[in-house]
């Protein structure tokens, strides 16, 4: 049985897991973070933007003004768990762990840099011709396979939702992601090449950051430069 102290800790413990469960207003780097609706998940809020603190630095967040969580249409018609968009993140609360909340977080601050630091990342084309060797590299490998891939241009570096269909519906992600091996950091760095780059940015945070260093050297070293970057 439990002792007096323990059970009073016990209760104590609750006490703060009740009150966490029901707050809605939280800060990341001062951004104000707001629960619209609450996760559906238990979901330790607090600690897991105090780790994302200690894991990016702050200026990564400068071009972001708020962040909601909440069951919003434009993501669940898209079928995302979260979009950067008019300088706020807006984040799905069916969002199932701690550790899918900070992977989509990072994945949207990188989308929030593309303008202010677009001339790092795309304006001297390198990017751009790393990604579209791993597509051609990626098309050879869809060929082999057996795969029509006739109707697509592999060569296109915008979201295509055709593309995006064949690749996660005709292939199918875990077949992609075994044919991505060695060529890309994952399946879903072949979708475009905004993608290509996000995805690099966030496996340098909570990835594999030397498989990223090893597999997608320019593409690595942009987010090393955008990090090292405080103009």
């Amino acid at each position: 049985m439990l002792d007096n102290q323990s059970k009073i800790q016990k209760i104590i413990e609750n006490s703060l897991r009740e009150q966490e469960s029901q707050r809605r207003d939280f800060s990341l780097f001062g951004k104000w973070f707001y629960i619209k609706e609450h996760f559906l998940a238990p979901i330790n809020i607090s600690r897991t933007l105090e780790e994302l603190e200690e894991k990016i630095p702050a200026h990564l967040f400068e071009e972001i003004d708020e962040f909601f969580v909440g069951d919003f249409d434009f993501l669940t018609d898209k079928g995302l768990e979260a979009q950067y968009k008019d300088g706020a993140v807006y984040i799905s609360n069916s969002i199932v762990s701690e550790l899918d909340l900070v992977e989509n977080i990072i994945h949207e601050v990188s989308h929030s840099l593309e303008t202010r630091y677009g001339h790092v990342i795309y304006g001297d084309q390198k990017l751009a011709r790393e990604f579209l060797l791993k597509r051609n590299s990626l098309r050879s490998k869809l060929k082999q396979e057996g795969y029509d891939i006739s109707e697509y241009d592999f060569e296109n570096l915008e979201y295509d939702e055709d593309f995006d269909f064949f690749l996660y519906e005709a292939v199918g992600y875990a077949q992609l992601n075994n044919l991505v091996v060695g060529i890309m950091p994952s399946a879903y760095a072949a979708t475009s090449l905004r993608e290509y780059w996000s995805v690099g940015f966030e496996d340098y945070f909570v990835g594999d950051r030397e498989y990223l260093k090893r597999v997608s050297p320019i593409l690595f070293s942009k987010v090393e430069e955008v990090i090292t970057d405080e103009y």
